[in-house]
């Protein structure tokens, strides 16, 4: 393995061959070995103390008689494995596994879960014989024999801090964490600015530091001459002095639906959106900053309350509930809460509650219960994935809200000081009052844009039906009714992702997985 800090290779994604990966077997009673001996990927922040770099990152070794792979200490990158008998395969891309001979059996359980709530608790992933590895987790194989990784995810006890003494670690510790980065990288940087906190805090951070990104750039939504995050961005950077740039050029979002799913893994209904960013990083020379977790670790949503007063109960059972029923309603059309779940989940509502409850209990002991659930399953199961797989396409990742000091601090903090939804707000100005009459995305009204026309929409209907039919659906009279018509019982972007999701998990062998990866790669270059 190469040094904390030392350039990795192969990173993830690549196109121009398969994504790297590693398969051992025991064989006639030697060791079998195919892919790479020894990978590194993301990028390791060497801490000033000596110990475990910050960072996302993921790597493995085998030296002809032992395997040993692990991911960073939060458990933010998303390294697969596959074991079943003497045999182990470890890859950033469930599809790279499948296309070696992984066996695609469904979990139905974790599919329970993806189809009611959207994202994968714990370790699963669609698949019973893959798993991610967890938190600081590190994986030996030796002789056929594997030792199990430990989850090294952690639960700090409840500080008894004051407002301003929360509002300072917020400034400060960032910065700190900041500066350990930039001793890391000395190239080009690019800022993905959105018109929220997380990507603001760290613009202004750098500034602070003497360190500005040579770029900022903002994803719009293509229904809008200018949306409210290019504005507020554009605002900002105005006032600043720094190149910014809007990437609004028309997409497919049928093609961007397809790929997103690819680069994910099939672990995510989310990210699509990610997609013009992803492609606009290929080839350049930046290194991107990503704010997640920020949001998560100082900003309550609008019902943590309720959950709150809900985990001091011990009613786990009825905060699974309320997360499955909300998520529901949001994707379903009125009146249709569990319309994924009847549609795809395998298994019965109830059963799903009962696994997610027993997740949340878990984290019973936190001083926020629902906000360390969010941070150790939703976030670093389904948001990390923009930075180890969308965002993957630039030359490193960085996430200075994810400091390992940074991390233990926010969720130690108790939930009194965090519930207005106000700490981060106030962080910011106190920590750049230059700045803080510019408002946030919410302050600017939406300019929508002119409809698309006729023979736009025709085209996107065409394209979509086009990737529709060549998943090999087995009906596909029947699939391309419900994709021309909309689901019976989701809402029309819901359906079609959950529909493409079902799909390809439904055909997936090893020559589709590859199929798959190869069609992706083609994307990409053209």
């Amino acid at each position: 393995m190469t040094e904390a800090g030392a350039h990795p290779s192969p990173g993830w994604p690549i196109y121009d061959s398969a994504p790297p990966f590693i398969d051992l077997d025991l064989g006639a009673g030697q060791p079998r070995l195919r892919g790479q001996p020894v990978c590194d990927l993301g990028r390791p922040v060497p801490r000033p103390d000596g110990g475990r770099p910050d960072g996302v990152y993921a790597r493995w070794a085998w030296d002809g008689s032992r395997l040993r792979a692990e991911v960073d200490p939060l458990g933010y990158y998303s390294l697969f494995i596959y074991r079943k008998g003497s045999r182990v395969m470890i890859s950033p891309s469930i599809l790279q596994l499948i296309a070696e001979g992984a066996d695609p059996a469904l979990d139905p359980a974790a599919l329970g879960v993806f189809y009611r709530l959207g994202l994968f608790l714990n370790d699963d992933t669609p698949f019973r014989h893959i798993r991610a590895l967890p938190a600081g987790g590190a994986l030996i194989w030796q002789d056929g024999v594997v030792t199990a990784p430990e989850d090294r995810s952690f639960i700090p006890p409840q500080r008894q801090l004051s407002r301003a003494e929360a509002v300072d670690g917020i400034i400060e510790m960032p910065r700190r964490s900041l500066r350990h980065i930039l001793d890391a990288w000395d190239g080009p940087m690019l800022m993905p600015l959105s018109g929220g906190r997380d990507s603001r805090h760290i613009l202004l951070a750098l500034d602070h530091l003497g360190r500005r990104p040579d770029l900022c750039v903002t994803v719009q939504q293509s229904t809008m001459r200018r949306d409210p995050d290019a504005d507020s961005a554009r605002a900002l950077t105005d006032r600043m002095g720094i190149a910014h740039q809007v990437l609004n050029q028309p997409r497919s979002r049928p093609h961007d639906q397809f790929r997103s799913q690819i680069l994910n893994s099939l672990c995510s209904d989310e990210h699509m959106q990610m997609m013009p960013l992803h492609d606009f990083l290929i080839g350049g020379p930046w290194a991107v900053f990503d704010g997640i977790a920020g949001d998560i670790l100082t900003n309550p949503d609008d019902d943590a309350a309720g959950y709150f007063a809900q985990a001091a109960r011990g009613d786990f059972t009825g905060i699974a509930r309320d997360l499955i029923g909300g998520h529901g309603r949001v994707i379903g059309k009125p009146g249709q809460a569990d319309a994924a779940g009847r549609a795809y989940a395998p298994v019965p509502l109830e059963e799903t509650i009962a696994y997610v409850g027993e997740t949340v209990a878990r984290y019973g002991d936190a001083a926020d219960p629902y906000q360390a659930f969010w941070f150790w399953n939703r976030t670093r199961r389904e948001i990390s994935l923009i930075s180890t797989a969308m965002l993957g396409s630039a030359q490193a990742v960085f996430c200075p809200f994810l400091d390992q000091d940074y991390v233990r601090f926010c969720l130690s903090l108790p939930f009194a000081v965090t519930r207005d939804q106000q700490l981060h707000n106030e962080a910011i100005r106190k920590g750049y009052p230059a700045y803080a009459d510019i408002p946030f995305s919410e302050g600017f009204a939406p300019d929508y844009g002119r409809g698309s026309s006729r023979a736009e929409k025709l085209r996107m209907v065409l394209q979509g039906a086009a990737v529709l039919l060549s998943l090999r659906p087995g009906h596909p009279a029947a699939e391309l009714l419900r994709y021309l018509r909309g689901h019976e019982t989701l809402h029309r972007r819901p359906g079609e992702v959950l529909q493409l999701h079902h799909l390809l998990l439904s055909a997936l062998d090893a020559d589709f997985a590859r199929a798959l990866l190869e069609r992706n790669a083609r994307m990409a270059a053209g």
